[in-house]
């Protein structure tokens, strides 16, 4: 399966929650700026009913934005993690982590291995990492992997950090989320 998402896209605004605190439903900013697991509650949404498909799991470049806010130089390379998170048989989220080759010691190698695994258990697990700032985008004319229009689109990103390892994670709202919680 072909993922057609992306973070990047020129003119995409990434804002805070200061911008968009009256500029969206309460609902949506409930969402999309909690800094808690968001397995958790996707989990609890579900009734359990929730599972990671994973999309791509590899080493590979990193685009230039993300380069940027991992403060590495210009055609960084890490490792790329792409996944739907899964409610009740539905994609309710697109989810794209990267570590950067130089973030990483021993101590993580979980992170290299989670296939059905959610991200969210190591980052608020045992050792958590600290988690950055939230910014949150609106996509305009955001496609869905099916290729049918889906308007609009949230996504936010945030870095979380431990030790030397920094972890950006990207994630996009989908449609279904929205229509379950309706």
């Amino acid at each position: 399966m072909q993922v057609i998402y992306r973070f990047s896209q020129p003119g995409l605004q990434w804002n805070t929650i200061a911008h968009w605190r009256s500029l969206m439903a309460s609902t949506n900013r409930d969402w999309l700026f909690d800094k808690g697991s968001l397995t958790r509650r996707l989990r609890a949404l579900s009734d359990d009913e929730f599972k990671v498909i994973p999309l791509r799991e590899e080493a590979g470049p990193i685009l230039p934005q993300e380069c940027q806010l991992l403060g590495l130089p210009p055609g960084g390379r890490g490792w790329i993690r792409e996944v739907y998170l899964v409610g009740f048989d539905r994609p309710w989220i697109y989810a794209r982590s990267v570590v950067g080759d130089r973030d990483t010691d021993g101590s993580d190698s979980a992170l290299f291995k989670l296939g059905s695994v959610p991200l969210g258990t190591l980052l608020f697990g045992e050792k958590s990492y600290q988690r950055g700032e939230i910014e949150v985008c609106r996509y305009e004319d955001a496609c869905n992997a099916s290729r049918q229009p889906a308007y609009p689109l949230w996504a936010r990103r945030s870095i979380f950090s431990r030790e030397q390892t920094n972890i950006l994670v990207h994630e996009m709202f989908l449609p279904a989320l929205w229509e379950e919680l309706s």
